[in-house]
């Protein structure tokens, strides 16, 4: 007996057995008997192809290409039945019995991560039918539009721009820019579609959390406009939007782990520290309270995958780009913390994004400047929260702002020598 071969029919069974007890389940109501397919026939659907593989590589692609049209021919026609006889019109079952039949011969040939990875892939789309259908339904024409248009111009036009720079001074790389643009709007796209899809479900902190990754100060100015109008409790409203200031710093962190690593040692006892302090907010919405905490957040966002916003997204970063880099030339290098706060006040992710990536300052500076802009962006949110949310609930945010910093603060005292 041959191990290997048996390893292989072994993955080609346990495929198709995944994809089958997905199909089965879903027919689960129906008689004995009226299913074209179910466990037992995805099962050996599997491992019909793992067999076909193996006698292929024996006897050659013909036997394969046989063995393979016959299946394919015969459960198309059952499956065809089956959905005259319920006067149904879907593909699905017919689609994952061919794939589980390929995916079987995948494994037989011994691409068993392959074929096991993409098996598990097939079984959650499978799966989750509804949720994705309600996805679906839950964005509008212009929001798919602008995500395709996105894509079009990442894989179709990215390849095409110059990697080189295209000014004279060696400031603007488009191919560069136009990722880092992509990158960060397509992070954001992620909490917008949580915030679309969680609509009423969302809780105040979640809702704070979702719209958080998409726009921090978005959220806090929804915040503060629910407390001006009496809908949240003061300490509500506080809490929920310490969690802002949390998502900002643990966004922070991810995006100079993914684009500088070097700098990781540096900021993450600041941010660590930052972000225990902003988590004061989390514990508290997260006690069991009173009726308060049925209160939702949905704020009022824009697709972070519309057109004009990563338009503007992308001049952004190109434009603070120019500055750092004619600044660092004119003024020396400590010219980037000014830049970094001003940069800061509007955007911590554009300042991130040049820190790390568009010009090359020393460690200990480059970190100072995302640090600082992080800082920065809290001193405007603090402003708009007493501008948009009255003066209690700006002093009550503005204190738990300085309470964030101070605590980032002696970390970076006690860790920076």
């Amino acid at each position: 007996m041959d191990p290997e071969l048996l390893q292989r029919l072994t993955a080609a069974l346990a495929i198709g057995a995944l994809i089958g007890i997905e199909r089965g389940w879903k027919q689960r109501s129906e008689a004995p008997g009226s299913r074209a397919a179910g466990l037992r026939t995805f099962t050996l659907a599997g491992l019909l192809g793992g067999l076909a593989a193996i006698l292929g590589s024996d006897l050659g692609g013909a036997a394969f290409a046989a063995i393979a049209l016959a299946f394919s021919v015969l459960f198309g026609i059952f499956q065809w039945r089956d959905n005259s006889a319920d006067e149904e019109f879907s593909a699905t079952s017919t689609v994952a019995g061919l794939l589980t039949f390929a995916l079987g011969s995948l494994a037989g040939l011994g691409h068993l991560h392959e074929a096991a990875t993409a098996g598990v892939a097939a079984a959650c789309i499978l799966a989750f039918k509804d949720s994705l259908h309600a996805w679906l339904r839950g964005l509008t024409w212009p929001e798919i539009r602008s995500a395709l248009l996105i894509l079009a111009m990442t894989f179709i036009a990215l390849p095409l721009l110059p990697s080189a720079p295209v000014d004279p001074w060696g400031l603007i790389r488009l191919r560069e820019l136009w990722f880092l643009t992509i990158l960060i709007a397509t992070i954001s796209f992620a909490g917008y579609i949580a915030v679309r899809l969680l609509g009423k479900r969302a809780g105040l902190a979640v809702g704070a959390v979702a719209g958080s990754v998409v726009s921090s100060t978005l959220t806090v100015a929804e915040l503060a406009r629910r407390r001006r109008q009496g809908s949240l409790t003061l300490l509500d409203a506080t809490a929920a939007a310490s969690l802002t200031t949390l998502v900002m710093l643990v966004r922070i962190l991810l995006l100079v782990v993914f684009l500088a690593p070097q700098l990781v040692d540096l900021v993450l006892p600041v941010l660590v520290a930052s972000s225990a302090a902003g988590a004061a907010g989390a514990l508290y919405l997260l006690h069991p309270r009173a009726a308060t905490t049925q209160e939702r957040l949905l704020p009022d966002l824009k697709s972070p995958l519309d057109l004009r916003s990563v338009a503007g997204f992308a001049l952004l970063i190109g434009g603070l780009n120019i500055c750092v880099a004619l600044a660092s030339r004119w003024a020396g290098e400590v010219s980037l913390l000014a830049l970094a706060a001003l940069g800061g006040l509007a955007d911590v992710d554009a300042v991130i994004l040049n820190v790390t990536r568009l010009s090359e300052p020393t460690s200990y500076l480059a970190a100072s400047a995302i640090l600082l802009a992080a800082a920065a962006n809290m001193v405007s949110k603090s402003v708009l929260a007493f501008v948009a949310g009255g003066a209690r609930f700006g002093a009550c945010f503005s204190a738990s702002a300085l309470f964030v910093v101070a605590a980032g603060t002696v970390a970076l005292a006690n860790t920076w020598q």
